[in-house]
C-alpha cells in the first residue's frame, strides 16, 4: 500500500494539528501493509526535532507558499502512480486531494479537527468538496456531528481518533531543580498553562487571561504561588502588561518557546496545570496534547465545563479533568484550589490516549477504509 498525504504541518510544525500529524504519519508509516506514505506539508515553522520514519518521503520543498504548494502537487502527480489513499490533513487542502484523485484514481479521506470544521470555511471551493465526502477521520466526536451537519452528508462515514501521545517522553518524576533556579520558583506553589500565544481572536481568552484574573485572589489564600506560561507568540506582551495591571506581575513567569525534548521536565514544575478557555471559539476538547502531556507527568488538570453530551458523558473525560465554568472566576479558582489538594501521580484512564492504542486504531482505520472502498 502507498499512501499519499497532504497536511498544513508535521515535522517542524508548530502546535497541536502538526503533533498530531506527527504521531497519524508514523502510525500509517508502521502499518504492516504500508511501504512508503508521501507527505506534503505546508508550512515548516522550526527544524524538525525527531528523525523521520524510515517509509516516509517528506517534500519539504512544498514550503514557503502556495506556489511552491502546488507546483509540488502538480510534480507528484505527475510523477507518482499506484498511489492506493490519500489523505488530506486540512479542509484547506481539499482542492489539492481532489486534483490528486482526478489524476491517481485513488480515495480521499480529510481528517478534520476543531473549530475549522464546525462551520463552513472561508473557501467556496473547499466547502463544495466537503459535501461530496463519503467518510473522513475526526479528532473529536463533537467536530464530526458539527462537520456533517453544515456538510449535509449525513450518511458519511467518520472515524473517531482522539489525540495521543508518546508514554516514554513523559511519566512521574522529581522537578529539576536547575529548572525551578531558572524560573524562581523553588518551594514555590506553581500553576501552569501551556500553548500559543497568538493575538488572533480566536485564539484569546483560552485560559492564560483567566488564570491571571484569579491570581490576585488566590494569591490572599496561597501567599507562595506562582504562574507558569509555557509557549512563545506575540500576545505575550499583552500577557505581561496584564500581569502588571492586575499587580501580579511579580509571580508571572513565562519560559518562551520549550523544546519538545524539555517540555515534561516543564510540565513536572507545576502542582496544577490550569487551562479554562471562555472565547466561544475555544475548543473545548477534554483530551488536547497539552490536558494530556500534564497527566502523563502525574499533575492534575483543571479544563472547561464540557457541554457536549458525548463528552460529558465520557468516563475518562470526568475521570482525569476537573471542570469548571470557564466564564466564572469563583468556579475557576475552584477548580484551581481542588486541584492543588490533589496529590501528584499516576492518573487512572491516561493510558486510554498512549502512541500503541492510537496507532492500532489508525491501523483498524486504514484496513477498514481501503477494504470498502
Amino acid at each position: 500500500m502507498k499512501i499519499l498525504a497532504l497536511i498544513s504541518d508535521a515535522y517542524g510544525g508548530r502546535g497541536g494539528i502538526a503533533l498530531y500529524n506527527r504521531n497519524f504519519l508514523r502510525a500509517l508509516c508502521e502499518h504492516p501493509q504500508v511501504v512508503q506514505v508521501i507527505a506534503i506539508p505546508r508550512v515548516i515553522t522550526y527544524d524538525p526535532e525527531e528523525a523521520l520514519p524510515s517509509k516516509l518521503r517528506y517534500l519539504t520543498e512544498a514550503t514557503g507558499s502556495k506556489l511552491n504548494y502546488l507546483g509540488t502537487c502538480l510534480k507528484v502527480a505527475a510523477r507518482e502512480r499506484n498511489i492506493d489513499l490519500i489523505i488530506c490533513g486540512h479542509l484547506h487542502l481539499l482542492p489539492f486531494a481532489f486534483l490528486f484523485r482526478s489524476v491517481l484514481k485513488a480515495p480521499v479521506l480529510p481528517i478534520v479537527y476543531g473549530v475549522e470544521a464546525w462551520n463552513p470555511t472561508q473557501h467556496r471551493s473547499a466547502n463544495f468538496l466537503c459535501r461530496k465526502l463519503d467518510a473522513f477521520i475526526s479528532i473529536r466526536t463533537f467536530t464530526a456531528q458539527q462537520f456533517i451537519e453544515w456538510a449535509g452528508i449525513d450518511r458519511a462515514k467518520y472515524y473517531y481518533l482522539p489525540n495521543c501521545i508518546e508514554e516514554s517522553r513523559y511519566g512521574v518524576a522529581p522537578k529539576r531543580s536547575d529548572l525551578q533556579e531558572c524560573y524562581g520558583i523553588k518551594n514555590r506553589t506553581v500553576i501552569m498553562t501551556a500553548g500559543r500565544l497568538d493575538t488572533v481572536d480566536m485564539e484569546r481568552n483560552k485560559g492564560f487571561d483567566e488564570v491571571l484574573e484569579v491570581l490576585p485572589e488566590l494569591r490572599e489564600e496561597i501567599p507562595d504561588i506562582v504562574y507558569l506560561i509555557m509557549g512563545d507568540g506575540d500576545d505575550s506582551e499583552r500577557l505581561a502588561h496584564k500581569a502588571r495591571f492586575l499587580g501580579v506581575e511579580d509571580i508571572v513567569r513565562f519560559t518562551g518557546y520549550i523544546p519538545e525534548r524539555d517540555k515534561a521536565d516543564h510540565y513536572r514544575l507545576a502542582d496544577v496545570f490550569a487551562m479554562p478557555g471562555s472565547n466561544r471559539h475555544f475548543d473545548r476538547y477534554p483530551f488536547r496534547f497539552v490536558f494530556l502531556e500534564a497527566l502523563a507527568c502525574g499533575v492534575p488538570v483543571v479544563g472547561c465545563r464540557l457541554e457536549d453530551k458525548s463528552e460529558a458523558h465520557d468516563p475518562c473525560a470526568n475521570q482525569l479533568i476537573i471542570q469548571v465554568d470557564p466564564n466564572s472566576k469563583e468556579d475557576i479558582k475552584r477548580g484551581i484550589l481542588s486541584a492543588l489538594k490533589q496529590r501528584a501521580g499516576h492518573r487512572t484512564g491516561i493510558e486510554n490516549f498512549y502512541y500503541p492504542a492510537f496507532k492500532s486504531k489508525v491501523h483498524d482505520i486504514i484496513n477498514n477504509y481501503t477494504f470498502t472502498v
